[in-house]
């Protein structure tokens, strides 16, 4: 048994048309994204989806915008690094007012590479009042940043009283709550030994730049860090003097035994370098840095790498 469709005049079914129609429209909105030709209406699109239009009173002035990888750098000079660091794919920004003020709030969003990373560049800087926001947020000087999920908020405000501060606080929570995925913490975060050790200051990371803003250890890339390589900085009191545990987890126990073998190397004919303490267990690297060496250095090394990966 035939079934007939509807033919157009050209003899070609309609149906056909239809799916024409739709591949040829998904592939000029695919070449408009390629060459950056992005419309307003688009990128107002995107940012309404997740930013909200009005929280606590502050109202969103204008759609807002869109940075990728290339044109973060002239939105934020100066400070792109720290997100491309951690895989930053993109930041939806958006600005909003409060009727009869002059304060402004600013709203910027970064999608990062896995929740992981979002929570690395939230944990880079974690000076403030926590608040709670979010899957974690601190509040300091008119700024908030949180994370959750695969995203990382910065909101601050270009005025500094209590209605301003107020503002930051609905606005960040409105934010937040839109973003409905949520992650876990490294779990490399949770190896780190909790006795003598300052929570705020420990920082996960991928990138020597980063590892060196916590403790510098050297201009070069000592502990090979990288996109597919896991890392987690925290200082400790050790009896009255300051050091800090470095643990890294490599992809395979050959690139781990490879960097360890580089650091003893390294560090022990190189003066610039601060003094370390190096122990490895299977694709896990850790240093202590700092202090003299001692029975309290090799225990902190030995509960970081405690059973292995």
């Amino acid at each position: 048994m035939w079934v007939l469709g509807v033919y157009s005049v050209s003899g070609i079914p309609e149906e056909v048309w239809a799916v024409f129609r739709l591949v040829s429209w998904f592939a000029l909105c695919v070449l408009a994204t390629a060459c950056g030709q992005t419309s307003d209406r688009a990128v107002d699109h995107v940012t309404a989806v997740i930013l909200p239009i009005e929280a606590g009173g502050w109202v969103a002035d204008g759609g807002g915008d869109v940075f990728d990888t290339e044109s973060i750098y002239a939105y934020i000079n100066g400070h792109a690094e720290v997100y491309l660091a951690y895989g930053m794919k993109r930041c939806l920004s958006r600005r909003y007012i409060a009727k009869g003020g002059d304060a402004e709030i600013v709203v910027d969003l970064f999608e990062m590479a896995s929740p992981a990373d979002a929570y690395g560049v939230f944990s880079h800087d974690r000076t403030g009042e926590d608040v709670n926001i979010g899957q974690g947020g601190i509040f300091r000087h008119g700024w908030l940043s949180f994370w959750k999920g695969s995203w990382y908020g910065s909101i601050y405000a270009t005025g500094g009283d209590e209605g301003a501060r107020q503002g930051v606080l609905d606005v960040s929570r409105a934010v937040a709550d839109a973003v409905e995925a949520r992650g876990e913490v490294p779990s490399l975060v949770t190896r780190m030994p909790t006795a003598d050790l300052d929570p705020r200051s420990v920082c996960f990371l991928r990138s020597p730049q980063i590892l060196n803003a916590h403790v510098f250890v050297g201009a070069d890339n000592l502990f090979g860090l990288g996109p597919e390589v896991e890392a987690v900085v925290g200082e400790y009191d050790l009896s009255g003097t300051a050091v800090f545990l470095i643990l890294v987890r490599y992809p395979g126990e050959v690139e781990a035994e490879a960097v360890e073998r580089r650091i003893r190397e390294e560090a022990a004919g190189d003066g610039a370098r601060p003094s370390m303490v190096i122990g490895r267990h299977g694709v896990l690297v850790a240093a202590v840095v700092g202090g003299e060496s001692s029975d309290h250095l090799d225990g902190l090394l030995a509960q970081a790498l405690g059973g292995g990966a």
